[in-house]
């Protein structure tokens, strides 16, 4: 699939993922205790990460990132567990067929929703969540400064940050 069709596809999830979801709200979800009627459904962009599409659904009940193939399609029975490897880290996903939509993976984030006290809230709640899982974590300054000084590896010994070249072999 080029990326043309990726593009593409990210846009139908949006616009299919919000339709399904205001459908089932209006035929089964409306008056049940668990809904936060103040909250309407609304989707992020959905992103290409490697071969998905990834973004992030938000209902009266529930807010959800879900994963969509673009390659192939997904072999995780509906019920299992699937891990992806997102930028953020690995993630695990729960594979279930959505009417219209085929094999999805999703992952709760909120449920119930009663925490949100508006729409806005739980939609910038929802991109904040998306831009986390698709952005590489920074390098921890412990990291860094845990890392091998290359000229104390070849004197045999490792520098910290803060030693002299006469330290570093010490």
């Amino acid at each position: 699939m080029d990326e043309a069709a990726r593009l593409a596809e990210c846009a139908r999830l949006v616009e299919g993922l919000e339709a399904h979801f205001r459908l089932v709200h209006a035929r089964a979800m409306k008056d049940v205790p668990i809904c936060n009627e103040i909250l309407g459904v609304a989707s992020t962009d959905f992103r290409v990460c490697g071969d998905w599409a990834v973004g992030v659904v938000v209902t009266p009940w529930f807010m959800n990132v879900f994963a969509a193939p673009l390659a192939a399609p997904v072999a995780t029975a509906p019920g299992e567990t699937q891990r992806l490897a997102l930028p953020a880290g690995e993630v695990d996903f729960l594979a279930s067929d959505l009417d219209g939509f085929g094999r999805l993976l999703s992952c709760s984030l909120f449920s119930p929703m009663d925490e949100f006290v508006d729409h806005e809230a739980a939609v910038a709640t929802a991109r904040a969540a998306l831009d986390a899982l698709l952005t590489p974590p920074a390098p921890s300054p412990e990291k860094t400064e845990a890392r091998m000084d290359r000229r104390a590896f070849f004197r045999g010994g490792f520098a910290r940050p803060e030693a002299t070249p006469g330290e570093a072999l010490r």
